[in-house]
């Protein structure tokens, strides 16, 4: 009886990793990429991607936000393996619309969702603002998910975007809070 149990459970895993590895990720960026835009207005263009097994990467890919360029992004990596689930996204440079807000350039977004912690997604941001930790906290008891970015500001960011510093919430360790629901 235990080895059936066994047996089952191996298959069951052998399954699961043969279904992930298989699926055809590129086919399925595309019908999620057709389904944001509508939504969103956000378009991504002149990307090239790679299936690479448990992960698809994207090269190039650029953003534009309602017609509006808005971004181009070096190298996206997107590991989806079930139970952990990653973002990694590299070297971005912000369209020259963006100046007044924040810095151009960021050189790292990574965000991570697990099994083990269903109802947060956290992550970690690095740029010429600084860094910055986010948790988007996808929470029962609130109707909306809620995201926490906790930024350690650079000085470039302190000096030359105090404006869009005044959005955050400094606390006592100097660090800049922002909370919303989305």
């Amino acid at each position: 009886m235990v080895k059936k149990i066994v047996n089952f459970f191996l298959y069951l895993l052998f399954f699961m990793i043969v279904l992930l590895y298989f699926t055809p990720k590129i086919s399925l960026y595309y019908l999620a990429e057709q389904k944001i835009k509508p939504i969103s207005g956000v378009i991504i263009s002149k990307e090239s991607l790679k299936d690479n097994g448990f992960s698809l990467e994207i090269d190039n890919a650029h953003i534009s936000l309602k017609g509006i360029d808005s971004a181009v992004i070096e190298k996206i990596n997107i590991k989806i393996l079930g139970f952990f689930n990653t973002l990694n996204i590299n070297n971005i440079t912000l369209s020259s619309v963006a100046d007044s807000f924040i810095p151009l350039h960021i050189e790292s977004i990574y965000m991570h969702y697990s099994l083990l912690n269903p109802l947060n997604i956290i992550g970690k941001i690095e740029g010429d603002f600084g860094e910055a930790s986010v948790i988007i906290s996808l929470n029962k008891d609130r109707l909306q998910p809620h995201l926490l970015v906790t930024l350690t500001a650079s000085s470039k960011m302190k000096k030359g975007y105090r404006r869009t510093l005044r959005n955050f919430k400094k606390n006592k360790e100097g660090e800049f809070i922002y909370e919303k629901n989305i």
